[in-house]
């Protein structure tokens, strides 16, 4: 049998992959679009098929390698794991992150609260043994002004939601440089007003943002 013959016997679907020439010329032409309606679907079918068994075969490696993944990642009670490996190297260094561990909530307060025009900013900041202090920061043209010569652009177009991200960014950065070169007992015993974040900033140029 020729390779010819036995590919058309052994691969194609009467109807769906080939019809002899002299079979299409006698059908009606009713039937002759529904042959090629059939075809056409037969086709899309196919390649629709064989794209999603690469898929599958794909998403099957993906599996695999997320299983792996996960495996490597583990937990902090397989010392192996990255995760161990990252709980033993965070025992070591326990007490110096506590250090550095506190929260920042920025707060307004308004001289007349029924028009809510040119409020306070205030702050409160809270260490990890959760010691608190309240800290006035200043109006809104005190702490952009404060802004602008730090940062040497106008944040006159800032509203109040925007200064308060500002004034968290400036008071974070400001306090783990404080309590890095001295502690939070004396932390606590200051007023660190905006002038002394100011000219912390200054004195620290782009650097203070690294902190």
């Amino acid at each position: 049998m020729s390779q010819l013959l036995k590919y058309r016997c052994e691969s194609e679907v009467f109807f769906k992959d080939y019809l002899p020439d002299e079979f299409f010329i006698n059908l009606s032409e009713e039937q002759r679009i529904s042959f090629r309606k059939l075809r056409e679907s037969h086709l899309l079918v196919q390649k629709k098929n064989k794209k999603l068994s690469v898929l599958k075969k794909e998403i099957k490696e993906k599996q695999k390698e997320l299983k792996e993944l996960t495996a490597s990642i583990g937990t902090k009670n397989h010392p192996n794991s990255h995760k161990g490996k990252l709980h033993v190297a965070s025992q070591s260094m326990q007490e110096l992150s506590k250090l550095f561990k506190f929260s920042i909530s920025v707060g307004l307060r308004y001289h007349d609260t029924s028009l809510k025009k040119n409020p306070k900013f205030y702050l409160r900041v809270k260490s990890h043994d959760n010691n608190f202090k309240n800290i006035y920061v200043g109006r809104p043209n005190d702490i952009k002004k404060s802004l602008f010569k730090i940062r040497n652009f106008s944040f006159e177009n800032y509203n109040n939601d925007d200064l308060k991200l500002e004034i968290r960014l400036l008071y974070t950065v400001y306090i783990r440089n404080f309590v890095w070169g001295k502690n939070w007992k004396t932390f606590f015993n200051q007023k660190h007003q905006l002038k002394d974040v100011e000219q912390w900033c200054l004195s620290m140029s782009n650097e203070f943002l690294r902190w």
